[in-house]
């Protein structure tokens, strides 16, 4: 009798299953899955509002994940200090682009090791990146932040100020000597139309870069081969400050700080349209094309006597132990490499990090380079320097770019590079030792 009715109920059972089959409805058994945590990812960054939109492209792959933009100054103590903040008020920053030395965010606990969760994340496996890409971001096994974009930087060349002085655009193989030919030429101090704007841009990528390119440094920065020491002190390098002082106190084709200014620094500001040439990256096209009132264009910067560089800087961006949410803040991290991502830093006027064919196609068709140089473009994706720094011990503390600055716009005397130089190489090897045996314990 007993087995009667479970032979009965369990017909019963199965002929409501068929209907609510039938019906469309699942069964009370195969109910779905709950819908993720809605979370939200703070995100420490000094950028203005232009990556809403990549923000917003990442909460459409990641419905349930939002990215808040934290403005913070860009230096490692307020960096530091807004984490802390953070920490403290209960509300953890998860992500931070990073400036300074990773070491010193290291020293402190900040930084999650991104090596295991890139490891098992299956879609970055299939990625394809530029040898060492990492380099500067690994550190004794860990690595400490990843490249958020890939800035290309080249000459940015007003055509106008160039084809009023007779000058046609110069090719894509020019020379250092054709670009100090080229500044002289183009000067007018009468017009107040100079070769070269009045920007410490020159003293910071433009003349590490020819060093570079010249053969008197292996390494942006003036850094040596294993990167342990600068060679800022020696006489080539010397030699090189001394190349580009010459546009201020030889040639006049570059004003000091004191003449720009008693010219109401109108040629300071490459978007004046009274100088010829500028360093430029990502951060100055959207100002050209809204504000420029002439045409413009771009050049590789020029060839060294042994090769032919491009400054990149790789802006480290990390994933902060603090967080409450690293696996989806980790989604953020891995969504940089996806197609998608990559194009609109494409559009934006980045590298594409991934290697790619239908990324190095996609150049051709961003709307940012129409009737610009692509080719000038397209060369920096193969003849790249990356400014190290990231992972050398006191980095931060090293004054290649302000003493210069000293030199080149106000005239201080380029020995006084030596003792500066001397002092920093020996911080630094203290330093590495001070880490070796922190390690070691």
């Amino acid at each position: 009798m007993n087995n009667r009715r479970y032979v009965i109920g369990s017909l019963l059972l199965t002929l409501v299953l068929v209907l609510a089959a039938c019906s469309g409805y699942p069964p009370e058994s195969s109910a779905q899955s709950p819908e993720p945590t809605p979370v939200t990812l703070r995100l420490l960054t000094w950028a203005d509002d232009r990556y809403q939109q990549l923000y917003d492209m990442f909460h459409e792959e990641y419905p349930w994940i939002t990215i808040e933009p934290v403005k913070v100054e860009a230096s490692e103590k307020d960096i530091t200090a807004k984490i802390k903040e953070l920490q403290k008020a209960g509300t953890p920053a998860d992500l931070a682009w990073i400036d300074g030395d990773l070491l010193a965010y290291e020293e402190k606990g900040l930084l999650e090791n991104l090596k295991p969760y890139m490891d098992k994340d299956s879609s970055f496996q299939d990625k394809v990146l530029p040898d060492g890409y990492f380099d500067t971001m690994n550190f004794r096994g860990r690595r400490l932040a990843v490249p958020f974009v890939d800035v290309p930087m080249w000459i940015v060349v007003n055509k106008d100020l160039l084809a009023k002085h007779g000058v046609g655009m110069p090719s894509n193989s020019w020379t250092f000597e054709d670009f100090r030919s080229i500044a002289k030429q183009v000067t007018d101090p009468a017009q107040g139309e100079y070769g070269l704007t009045t920007s410490s841009e020159f003293v910071m990528r433009l003349l590490p870069l020819k060093a570079a390119a010249d053969g008197h440094a292996a390494n942006l920065a003036y850094l040596n081969e294993s990167m342990t020491q600068s060679l800022l002190n020696t006489p080539a390098v010397l030699d090189d400050v001394r190349w580009l002082t010459g546009f201020v106190t030889e040639d006049g084709s570059m004003l000091s700080w004191s003449k720009a200014k008693e010219q109401h620094d109108i040629a300071r500001n490459f978007l004046n349209g009274k100088t010829a040439f500028e360093v430029g990256g990502d951060w100055l096209l959207p100002s050209l094309k809204r504000e420029a009132k002439f045409n413009w264009d771009i050049l590789p910067f020029p060839r060294g006597k042994l090769n032919q560089y491009s400054f990149h800087i790789y802006g480290p961006l990390a994933l902060l132990s603090g967080s409450e949410h690293k696996d989806e803040a980790y989604k953020w991290i891995s969504f940089q490499f996806e197609l998608e991502a990559q194009k609109w830093k494409i559009d934006e006027g980045a590298n594409a990090s991934v290697i790619d064919p239908e990324l190095t196609d996609y150049i051709d068709k961003a709307s940012i380079w129409q009737g610009r140089n692509i080719e000038a473009v397209k060369m920096t994706k193969d003849n790249v320097l990356v400014l190290p720094g990231a992972t050398i011990p006191g980095f931060s503390e090293y004054n290649w770019v302000n003493i210069i600055n000293e030199i080149v716009f106000n005239g201080y005397d380029v020995n006084h590079l030596i003792p500066e130089t001397e002092a920093w190489n020996k911080t630094t090897l203290q330093l590495r030792e001070q880490w070796q045996q922190q390690t070691a314990k």
